[in-house]
Formats: structure tokens, C-alpha cells, sequence
């Protein structure tokens, strides 16, 4: 059952958007406040290879956005005699140390903890802790591995599908982290966390978060171009997060479910630029970054637009000043939720060019209504002086270029709002990469692109792929209005040939979460594809969704065929990936994958497209001659 103790969401909200014009002495922190977790430090004692900890669980003032701004009142971990803590405390130890923990049930409801024993270990293992009792449990740490451990207390737990908690008991998550006995090269551990409000799913108010705080208030990280950064990441939350790097791949080295932990054989180990991580799951990774200014946020719109912070969009009216620093409001007027900001000092290597430098002018512009889509946004490709399409579509045209060409794109605003482009996973120079007022360098930082105005990009792809341009300005708006589109790099020589390419984008065609059309590339009705005996077929899936899974499936008569997967995210699969699967991918918002067919007879086939959530499908039919 709901608590009636959480204060009305309509007030903070209301107190959120004052917060950002008012002085930081209007609120003043709480005694009972709750502080934000960095999971830099290891709670407890420890003492002859024996870890004891003392936990108390109670209620407190979490403030996920500045520490002298508005808060609520959820439920927390803490240790006994410490403030509380967002996410919980965090364990860490050895392999072979022996754990002691007590925990203090301070709350009126019934905690139930889950992940407080030896790893791998048992979902169903779970601890019950009666109002204002004390229980106590001892246990190996178990091996070494990336755990959680979490707790539901009494909130609300008819509005999920996957058993965790999501209101005032949603933020008792947190880290378990156990080291081989010769210690872990060093890394950071990010808890990911979601509070949301009761109604519709994607429809309720969310303060999405990472270690506790809401961008812009998220911790700033900072390394130098070429060091080796290990990362430990936590799904505490009730929804999956699909994890997505600007200007970089990186390498996911194991994957858990919080009870088990495995690491991946090297061969088996993906560069992404986004990666999915569902609820109550984990992942450690390996990034070597290049210089500039970066992002790594969660690609669900939803948990990244700025009032999932409760302050509406400034779209206008921030800009970095003279000296390249930015304004308060510029960091919140397109991004909020689940985001850090990353700045690599050092040089940006060049890529190796070849050929003289392709011009390209993209044009945004309005769109009109039509095909069951409601008016929205454009984008026109114009080289040579040709305009593709001849007004815009719902779904961007594609931009083809080729790796190791130098590219010049004149990004023209013909809107009557300001907007950018993100070149979703392209390795390029920061500054280019579509996050006005972060990207770039002190004194030089990305601009919006006004209307009227251009803004000019340039970059050398260095590999082949299937990437995505969208806008990254007021995301959610821009992007399900139609500024996104399928970017294709080719490798020197080759020509993109649309009838054996075969791109599938699939979109959403409006702001409205529910009503808006369910999209592929542009269409609930795409035309049927003609194919020949023989011939290889490349599909390139890309999900630029706002907030869904969207499934894939290639079928014939007698159900599911195979295809030969090729690449994620433009980066080609390790050998031991490239296999021949099922004919079925599941996907969520900004990954790509591509496949490959090769029909050997005459028939019908069909490509169906579904999302994942709202049961909304499209269908695509093809003729095998």
C-alpha cells in the first residue's frame, strides 16, 4: 500500500521550478537529510578478515538535486550513528572475508532485504525485519564479482511488473562489490535509481538518478585521454536503463543479474556506445577515453528530459557567456535524470584521411502533418544543390558518407526554436558533438543552433557502420517530432544500394506517449520489399524511440528464419558473436544492430517491428523472386 506521508507531487514540483531562480539560502538542508553516495568508500569495519556493519533503515530527507534544494521523504539505509545514504552503503570487501551485518528496522512497515548472503546466491534468499526490530546475519562474501543488495518496505508494488519497489522504498539499493584476493585495478561503482509517481508508467513524474543525484547536480568525472577506466554499474531501479557514451565505445567485461556475476571471455566482449542494462541487473566496463567533453546518460528520453527534474525547458534563453562557462539553466534547459559529465584532458588523435572533404548541407525545418502523423519537425539532406527528400519526411533521409572522408555538414536552422545535432555514436572531436553549453572546452563550448542560424560540423568517420543523427536539444519534443534519421558510413569505394541496405528505424511519430503512431522509418505502412534468390541482404536496426523496446523478427511461412549477426552499435562483432541466430532482436532506444540474410528460395516473407510495451506493430512485407 501507497504511504500517505509523501508529500504532494504537484508542491515539489512547483518548489523544483523556484528552485532554479531562487538563492541557494531559500532552502535550507534538513537535519534528517539524506546524503549522496559516490561509492567511494567502503562502510563498515573491518578487522581480522571480518567485515561488521551496523545498518539502521529509516526515514529521511533525500534531496536528489542540489543539497540546499528541495527534498522528499523516502525510506534509506544508513550506518548505525551516520547519516542515511542514496544509494545505500557500500559493501566491499575481499574474497574469503566473513561478513557480520545487524539491521535496524526504524521504519512502520516491514523491510524485506534481499542480497545479504554469499555470492552467487539465491533470489529467494531473503531476510524479513519486523518495525523496530534488529535482525542479524553472518555469511562468506563469496566470489569476487559486482552484486546488489536492496530492500522493499512497505511502498506501493501494484504499478511494476518486476517486483522492485519505485516510490518511498525505491532508493534502499545498493552495491555489493567483492574483490579477488589480490585486489581489483581501481574503478568507480554508479548505482543507478528511479523514484516515480503512481499512474501509467511512462507517464508518471520520474527523478531518474545516478549514485543519488540528478543531472546537472551529478557528480563530474574527469580523466586523462588514454588512461584505462574500469566502471562498475548497478541497475537498482525497477526499469532498464539503456546506457549510452558520447564520442567513445566501451567495453562491457561481465554481466550479472545482482545474485551472480559473469565475466565475459574476451572473445566475447562487445564495444558499445549503448548498452542495456535492465532493472536489478549489473555490468562492468572498460573505457579508454579520448580528450574533449563528454556524456554517458541513460538514452530513454524519459529519464533524461528536464522535467524529470521538475523545471520545465528555458529552450532560448541560456547560453554560455564570453568566457565559455555556462549558465545555470543551460545545463538543465535539454538534459535532466540520469546523465554525468565527463571531461578528458589531453589530445584528440587525428583519424587518417583520405580524398577531398564531403559537403553536406541538413536542413531542419517544419514538417506538415500527414499519413495519420501530426505536424512536426524535418530534416532535408541538400549536396550538389539537391534536396533529399523534396520536403521533409517524419524520419530523417539517410545520410550516407564514407570512412576515412573528411565531412563538412552545414546544420541550417530553419526553425523557430533553437536545436543541435548529436552524431550518435561517431568518434569525433567534442565540440561537434550536439551537447550545447557541455561539449567542447572552456572558452569554446558548443552553442545551440538559433533559428535562423547555421552551425557547421566537421569530422572524419573512422569506421563503417550503422550510427543515427538526432537533435539532443529538448529531446523529447525534437526528437519524436522528427529530428532523427539513420547515418551510414561505407567503407571506401562502396555505394550504398537501398534495395539490398535495408534500414528499419523504428521511431514513434509524436509526443503523445499513447497515442502517437508506432513508426518504421517513417511509416505504420511501409511498402513491401523485392528480393531476389541469392542475393545477401544487410538490415540495419536502429531504435530511436523515446522510451520503449522495440522487437525485430524476419519470418517466413513456417515462422522464424535465421540471420548472421554482423555488428552493435557501427562497431563489427567479435568472430565468436558474428553467428547465425534466430531471426528475432530485441532492442531499446539507441542501440543498432546489424544482420545479414541471404533468401534461398522463392516466397513470402515479412519483418515485423513491435513495440515492446504498447503491443504497437508494424509490418513489412516481402516478395522472394
Amino acid at each position: 500500500m501507497g504511504k500517505s506521508r509523501f508529500q504532494d507531487l504537484s508542491l515539489v514540483l512547483t518548489a523544483l521550478l523556484l528552485a532554479a531562480f531562487l538563492s541557494p539560502q531559500t532552502f535550507a538542508a534538513s537535519p534528517s537529510a539524506i546524503e549522496a553516495n559516490a561509492n567511494r568508500v567502503a562502510a563498515g569495519a573491518l578487522e581480522n578478515n571480518v567485515l561488521t556493519l551496523h545498518l539502521e533503515l529509516r526515514e529521511g530527507d533525500w534531496h536528489p538535486w542540489a543539497d540546499d534544494g528541495p527534498s522528499l521523504k523516502i525510506d534509506a539505509f544508513g550506518e548505525e550513528g551516520k547519516p542515511l545514504q542514496v544509494p545505500a552503503p557500500l559493501i566491499r570487501v575481499a574474497e574469503g572475508t566473513q561478513i557480520h551485518v545487524t539491521i535496524c528496522n526504524l521504519l512502520a512497515a516491514e523491510a524485506v532485504m534481499h542480497g545479504l548472503h554469499e555470492h552467487p546466491g539465491d533470489a529467494n534468499d531473503v531476510l524479513r525485519i519486523a518495525p523496530q526490530e534488529v535482525r542479524e546475519v553472518k555469511f562468506a562474501a563469496g566470489a569476487p564479482g559486482t552484486y546488489e543488495y536492496w530492500a522493499s518496505a512497505g511502498g506501493d508494488m501494484t504499478n511494476t511488473a518486476h517486483g522492485r519497489p519505485y516510490r518511498e522504498d525505491s532508493q534502499l539499493g545498493g552495491a555489493f562489490i567483492v574483490d579477488p584476493r589480490g585486489g581489483s585495478p581501481p574503478d568507480r561503482v554508479f548505482v543507478l535509481g528511479l523514484w516515480r509517481s503512481p499512474g501509467v508508467e511512462l507517464l508518471g513524474e520520474q527523478i531518474p538518478v545516478i549514485n543519488g543525484k540528478s543531472w546537472p547536480y551529478t557528480e563530474r568525472l574527469s580523466y586523462a585521454a588514454g588512461e584505462t577506466v574500469h566502471w562498475r554499474w548497478v541497475n537498482a531501479s525497477d526499469a532498464p536503463h539503456p546506457m549510452h557514451l558520447h564520442g567513445s565505445y566501451y567495453r562491457v567485461d561481465s554481466e550479472g543479474d545482482g545474485e551472480s556475476d559473469k565475466t565475459l571471455p574476451p572473445e566475447a566482449r562487445e564495444a558499445v556506445v549503448t548498452h542495456a542494462l535492465v532493472w536489478g541487473t549489473t555490468m562492468t566496463t572498460t573505457w579508454i577515453p579520448p580528450a574533449g567533453r563528454w556524456l554517458v546518460h541513460c538514452h530513454l528520453l524519459v529519464h533524461t528530459r528536464p522535467n524529470a527534474a521538475g523545471i520545465e525547458a528555458a529552450v532560448g534563453h541560456a547560453h554560455a557567456d564570453a568566457a565559455g562557462r555556462s549558465d545555470p539553466m543551460s545545463l538543465l534547459n535539454h538534459m535532466g535524470g540520469m546523465a554525468l559529465g565527463i571531461t578528458v584532458t589531453g589530445r584528440r588523435a587525428p583519424v587518417p584521411a583520405h580524398g577531398s572533404t564531403q559537403e553536406l548541407r541538413l536542413l531542419v525545418r517544419e514538417r506538415p502533418a500527414g499519413n495519420g502523423v501530426s505536424a512536426g519537425f524535418g530534416y532535408q539532406i541538400e549536396e550538389g544543390g539537391k534536396k533529399i527528400p523534396q520536403t521533409p519526411g517524419v524520419s530523417g533521409p539517410p545520410l550516407v558518407l564514407e570512412r576515412g572522408r573528411p565531412v563538412q555538414i552545414d546544420v541550417v536552422n530553419q526553425l523557430r526554436e533553437p536545436t543541435t545535432v548529436h552524431w550518435h555514436g561517431i568518434e569525433l572531436e567534442s565540440f561537434y558533438d550536439g551537447v550545447a553549453g557541455w561539449d567542447g572546452e572552456p572558452g569554446h563550448l558548443a552553442p545551440m543552433i538559433e533559428p535562423g542560424q547555421t552551425f557547421r560540423v566537421r569530422f572524419t568517420p573512422p569506421r563503417a557502420g550503422t550510427f543515427i543523427y538526432h537533435t539532443h536539444l529538448n529531446d523529447e519534443a525534437q526528437i519524436t517530432s522528427g529530428l532523427h534519421g539513420p547515418l551510414i558510413v561505407l567503407e571506401p569505394g562502396a555505394k550504398f544500394d537501398p534495395a539490398t541496405d535495408v534500414i528499419l528505424l523504428a521511431s514513434r511519430g509524436g509526443t503523445d506517449i499513447l497515442k502517437s503512431p508506432f513508426l518504421v522509418n517513417g511509416t505504420a505502412e511501409p511498402a513491401a520489399l523485392q528480393w531476389r534468390v541469392g542475393q545477401k541482404y544487410r538490415l540495419r536496426l536502429i531504435n530511436i524511440t523515446a522510451s520503449g523496446g522495440a522487437t525485430y523478427s524476419l519470418s517466413g511461412p513456417s515462422g522464424l528464419l535465421h540471420w548472421r549477426a554482423i555488428a552493435k552499435d557501427g562497431a563489427d562483432l567479435p568472430a565468436a558473436q558474428a553467428v547465425v541466430k534466430d531471426a528475432k532482436q530485441g532492442t531499446l532506444p539507441g542501440e543498432t544492430l546489424d544482420f545479414e540474410y541471404q533468401p534461398d528460395q522463392a516466397g513470402e516473407l515479412k519483418i515485423e517491428v513491435e513495440s515492446s510495451r504498447l503491443k504497437m506493430k508494424v509490418t513489412q512485407r516481402i516478395e522472394v523472386r
